[in-house]
């Protein structure tokens, strides 16, 4: 990650302004404020002042941190440590807007069509929420945004790009390997007592469903993220970058396993899918057919392993529950939007509402959920941004756009049963790329005028 230095015209003003504030503290400090709260205010500037002057190395560091932010933070709060929501915004939220303005500013911004369909999305959504709906609700549902824009203004050169991606492969890939741990040797009790002493979400004393399902034996992986789901679709995203960027197979491998371990169906279709546009982009097709039947075998040995077999057998019967109510959650959605084609708001719809209100409408696909709560033309915003973000990718024919498509194609699939815009943590892992290889897409050519206008010129120049 470059830690160079970046000039800006606020480094000064900046740099004033702080030792002001550092001088009133400390003045302060001497008389009526508690230490603690210096010695947080002298943290503070002082992040702030590294956001400023290394603002690529400070981006690198808090993708890195992502993936484990959840599980620092509940641990913080299991011990009673003070002010620990305070430092999960104040180490992710408020340093990517930092960024986003530090990043456009020094590399300028110009919309593309993905731009205004996010845009025509979130000006409905808030509309919508005006008139019924929650703030929260709403901010909850666009998390993806600010890591996509953040993505929009950041450059990043090709040895930049390569040097992320090994990390990330390599972080995941550890975290996988660490988090099998909780599956084989420690069980559900540790995770069990953090959240009901955190009060994160559970079922009558335990861990809920997504931790387990209908004829396993043992629970499901998802190491230092909230839910199995999410964990599965970063060992999917980690393998992608690994299939574009690596060719070691000793990540592929605790990646891999990891993936199993994660039980996720939706996320080992969406690597299927993800590595086989893979291969028939970048014509690596006897790569695909060794990977191919190594995962398959790695999958067949995993089933005695993790008690796999009455639950592959529910699966393939439809007799699984999970299953059952994917399609009656896709069912519900559609029908909400044939009743409701602006949408019934986002107080009554989704699985995170259905937390608090068991009246509640139970929508977890993502396309449907947005369309659910803020109406059809909403559900035709989010699909538009997507599919033209994916193509404004697909059209940076290099690394970066391979990765990129083939990360959006195994999360579209992913996003047909579950929702996954609502995670801040995994959202920067997805949302992110996706705003940079757009941000690295060539410009189109404006018309076929302009097409025509250009190779007559070129005729008569040569």
């Amino acid at each position: 990650m470059n830690g160079t230095p970046v000039e800006n015209h606020f480094s000064s003003a900046f740099g004033a302004s702080g030792i002001v504030l550092l001088l009133i503290l400390v003045a302060a400090s001497s008389f009526f404020v508690p230490l603690l709260v210096t010695a947080a205010a002298f943290f503070a500037v002082g992040w702030v002042w590294v956001i400023f002057r290394y603002p690529i190395g400070v981006l690198g560091a808090l993708l890195a941190f992502m993936p484990v932010d959840y599980m620092v933070i509940e641990i913080g709060k299991f011990f009673d440590l003070p002010y620990m929501t305070l430092v999960s915004g104040f180490t992710k939220e408020v340093p990517l807007l930092l960024l986003l303005f530090i990043l456009w500013r020094r590399n300028g911004f110009k919309p593309v069509a993905a731009d205004w369909f996010l845009l025509a999305l979130f000006t409905i959504s808030a509309v919508r929420t005006v008139f019924d709906g929650t703030l929260v609700n709403w901010v909850t549902d666009f998390q993806f945004v600010l890591p996509y824009f953040v993505g929009r203004v950041t450059v990043l050169t090709a040895e930049q790009q390569s040097r992320w991606a090994t990390r990330a492969v390599w972080i995941i890939a550890v975290l996988a390997i660490l988090g099998m741990s909780e599956v084989f040797i420690f069980g559900e009790g540790p995770r069990t007592a953090l959240y009901l002493a955190t009060d994160s979400v559970t079922e009558n004393g335990t861990l809920t469903a997504a931790f387990g399902g209908v004829g396993m034996v043992s629970m499901r992986e998802a190491s230092t993220m909230v839910g199995p789901a999410y964990f599965g679709a970063l060992c999917m995203i980690a393998l992608v970058l690994w299939w574009v960027y690596l060719r070691n197979p000793v990540p592929a491998g605790m990646l891999a396993a990891g993936l199993i371990c994660s039980v996720t169906r939706s996320a080992w279709i969406g690597t299927a899918v993800a590595i086989t546009f893979l291969a028939f982009a970048m014509k690596q097709w006897r790569r695909l057919g060794l990977y191919a039947a190594l995962g398959l075998g790695l999958l067949v040995a995993s089933i005695p392993i993790l008690g796999l077999s009455d639950y592959l057998y529910y699966s393939k019967t439809g007799q699984d529950s999970s299953a059952q109510l994917h399609q009656a959650s896709i069912m519900t959605g559609v029908e909400l939007m044939g009743e409701n084609p602006l949408g019934t708001g986002n107080r009554t719809v989704g699985a995170r509402v259905a937390d608090e209100n068991s009246n509640a409408a139970w929508v977890e696909t993502t396309y449907l959920a947005f369309g659910a709560e803020y109406g059809i033309a909403a559900a035709i915003c989010f699909l538009g941004f997507y599919l033209s973000a994916m193509w404004r990718a697909w059209r940076n024919q290099s690394q970066l756009g391979y990765a990129t498509v083939a990360i959006m194609a195994g999360l579209g699939v992913m996003m047909l049963v579950l929702l996954m815009h609502m995670d801040r943590r995994f959202t920067c892992w997805v949302f992110f790329p996706i705003g940079l290889a757009v941000r690295a897409a060539p410009q189109a050519v404006k018309s076929w005028w302009h097409v025509r206008v250009v190779t007559a010129d070129a005729g008569r120049l040569g």
